[in-house]
């Protein structure tokens, strides 16, 4: 009986010691956004029939009519992202870029907001920055999204933006909103 009562109490210890370990480790936090996970999000856009675009590798394509050499191409923005919490959850969050091109020669670049639901990227809202703009720099402080750019000025011609702007985006209630200052 004595033996039974030792092997009680240790069993006791090991379960007491045990338990908080394995709850600890249910409740990870979840996995952060990558750079990779980006590449290969659904991103909402008018450009695809579908009104989406499935990255692979950061490319999506869609023929424009069968056997047209012109495609629908969706790129994300090459190097160019942030991360930072932008829904207050205490998650990092991404802002990113994807460059959309119909055949011709414009590329239009949008500005994206990404958000991390438990470890799985969900795009949330897009923000339109205009043809051919170009991106220089990208942070997210403070749940804002700071983007710095050239873009076009009046005279410009459509291959050459030439105007500076730093321009601040919020998300509000799942919509990239313009900062004014």
């Amino acid at each position: 009986m004595k033996h039974l009562y030792s092997w009680s109490i240790v069993a006791l210890l090991i379960f007491t010691l045990v338990l908080p370990t394995a709850c600890t480790r249910a409740a990870a936090s979840p996995l952060p956004l990558t750079v990779d996970t980006l590449k290969n999000v659904e991103y909402r856009s008018d450009w695809p029939s579908e009104g989406v675009a499935r990255l692979t590798d950061g490319q999506y394509q869609e023929e424009i009519v069968p056997g047209a050499a012109s495609k629908v191409i969706v790129a994300l923005y090459p190097d160019m992202y942030a991360f930072g919490d932008l829904n207050g959850d205490g998650l990092d969050d991404a802002a990113v870029f994807l460059a959309a091109s119909g055949g011709g020669s414009g590329t239009f670049i949008t500005l994206e907001a990404v958000v991390n639901d438990q470890g799985t990227p969900q795009h949330i809202a897009s923000a339109d920055l205009g043809d051919r703009t170009q991106i220089k720099a990208v942070t997210i402080k403070d749940g804002k999204i700071i983007v710095d750019m050239i873009v076009h000025s009046p005279d410009d011609p459509m291959c050459c933006p030439t105007q500076h702007l730093v321009q601040t985006y919020t998300l509000q209630e799942q919509q990239l909103v313009k900062v004014t200052d």
